[in-house]
C-alpha cells in the first residue's frame, strides 16, 4: 500500500513540473486558411522544425515544454518563409498572425515576447530611418549635392549610436531574460572581448542554458585560446609559391600576425605605418605573418608584390565569404585584425595600430 503511495506522489510530482514547464499557443490566421503550420526552434543558430499543428478554419493550437524561454520562429506548411518569430515561455500565449503583414501580428501572454516586442519595435523603427537615409543618399549622390551627403553621414552616425545606446539600456533593465542575452548577440557579441564576454556570462547565468547564452559562452571559450598571455595558437598556411611556413618556426622573434585584405580600406590605410616597423625592426628580430582573408587570390598576390610586402604571408579562405579556419581559431570577426606575439610565442598585445603599434614594439625590440 505505502509503494502504490509512493509511485502516486512520484507520478503527481512529475504531472505537476510538466504543468509548470508547460506552454499553450493559441493561434489564428488572418484571413483564415486551412493546412499545417510549423513552429521552429533553433539548433546552431539554424531554424528546426520542432512542432506541427493542423490549421482548421484559421486556428491552430501548440503545446508543449520549456523551462526558459525561448525563441521560435513560425512558418506554413510549403512557404518559404517565416510568419512570426516569438520567446515561448510556460503559460498561455494567444497569436493573431497576418501572413502577408508581418508587422501587424499580435502575440500576448508572454512577458518575454513583450520585451522582444518592445525590442524590435524599436530596431523597426531604426530600420525605417535607415531607408529613408539611404533613399536620400542616392539621390544627393545622383545630383553632387555634397553637403547634403555630409548631413546624412552625420544623420546615419548618430543613428547608429542611438541603436547602441538603446540596446544598452534595455540590456540593463532585461537582464533577468534570455532576451537580453538575443540583443546582446545582435549588437556586441562580435566586437566584445573575453573579458567582456565573462562578465555578461555572470549577468546571464540564471539562463546558463539559453542557445543564446551558449552561443556567448563558446564565443568566450575560443577567444581565451588566443587572449593577451595565451600562447598563440599555432598554423601553418602556404605562401604564393606553395611553400608552408608555421608561425611556430618564428619563436624566438617577436612576431605581428595581420590578418587583412586587399579589399579593406582600414587595412590598406594602416599598411605605410606596418611597412615603415618592419623597416625599423626587422633586423632587429620582427617579423609579420600576414594572414589574408582576400576573397581572390589574384588580388592578394598583386598587393603584396605591388606594396613590396616582404614579409611571411599566407592565404585563409575557407569560401568567397567565410574566413578560414586560422582567422577562425584567432576568434576573428572583422579586419583589420592583429596579435603581437612576443620572442616566447605569447601573445602580447592584440589590434595595436598607428601609434599605440609603434610604442609597444619601441618597447618590446629594447
Amino acid at each position: 500500500m505505502r509503494r502504490i503511495i509512493l509511485l502516486a506522489a512520484v507520478a503527481l510530482a512529475l504531472g505537476s513540473c510538466g504543468q509548470k514547464n508547460q506552454y499553450q499557443i493559441n493561434g489564428k490566421l488572418i484571413p483564415a486558411t486551412d493546412g499545417k503550420v510549423i513552429l521552429f526552434g533553433l539548433k546552431d543558430g539554424q531554424p528546426v522544425p520542432v512542432d506541427t499543428a493542423e490549421v482548421a478554419k484559421g486556428k491552430f493550437k501548440f503545446i508543449g515544454d520549456v523551462t526558459i524561454p525561448e525563441l521560435r520562429l513560425v512558418g506554413i506548411e510549403g512557404q518559404n518563409r517565416y510568419i512570426a518569430q516569438l520567446f515561448v515561455e510556460p503559460g498561455k500565449i494567444d497569436m493573431t498572425l497576418y501572413p502577408d503583414s508581418f508587422p501587424g501580428n499580435v502575440i500576448e501572454g508572454s512577458e518575454s515576447q513583450d520585451a522582444f516586442k518592445k525590442y524590435m519595435d524599436e530596431i523597426e523603427s531604426f530600420s525605417k530611418k535607415e531607408n529613408d537615409l539611404k533613399s536620400r543618399a542616392e539621390q544627393a549622390q545622383a545630383t553632387g549635392n555634397e553637403q547634403e551627403m555630409n548631413s546624412i553621414r552625420f544623420e546615419y552616425e548618430s543613428m547608429v549610436d542611438n541603436i547602441q545606446l538603446f540596446s544598452r539600456n534595455f540590456l540593463k533593465e532585461y537582464n533577468t531574460t534570455p532576451v537580453a542575452a538575443y540583443v546582446y548577440l545582435m549588437n556586441f557579441f562580435q566586437e566584445a572581448e573575453v573579458e567582456e564576454l565573462d562578465s555578461i556570462l555572470t549577468v546571464f547565468k540564471p539562463f546558463a542554458e539559453s542557445d543564446f547564452v551558449k552561443v556567448i559562452k563558446e564565443r568566450a571559450d575560443l577567444l581565451r585560446l588566443s587572449s593577451v598571455g595565451a600562447v598563440a595558437p599555432d598554423f601553418t598556411l602556404n605562401d604564393a609559391t606553395g611553400n608552408a611556413h608555421s608561425l611556430s618556426s618564428l619563436r624566438g622573434k617577436i612576431v605581428l600576425v595581420d590578418f587583412w585584405a586587399s579589399w579593406c580600406q582600414p587595412c590598406m590605410a594602416e599598411l605605410p605605418n606596418v611597412i615603415a616597423q618592419y623597416k625599423t625592426y626587422k633586423d632587429k628580430g620582427f617579423e609579420i605573418y600576414g594572414v589574408s582573408l582576400d576573397r581572390n587570390r589574384d588580388a592578394w598576390v598583386q598587393t603584396v608584390a605591388a606594396y613590396k610586402m616582404d614579409w611571411v604571408h599566407g592565404w585563409d579562405l575557407e569560401s568567397e565569404d567565410v574566413a578560414g579556419a586560422v582567422a577562425e581559431s584567432y576568434g576573428v570577426t572583422g579586419i583589420p585584425h592583429t596579435v603581437l606575439v612576443d620572442r616566447e610565442g605569447k601573445i602580447v598585445a592584440k589590434n595595436l595600430r598607428g601609434a599605440e603599434l609603434q610604442a609597444k614594439l619601441a618597447e618590446l625590440m629594447k
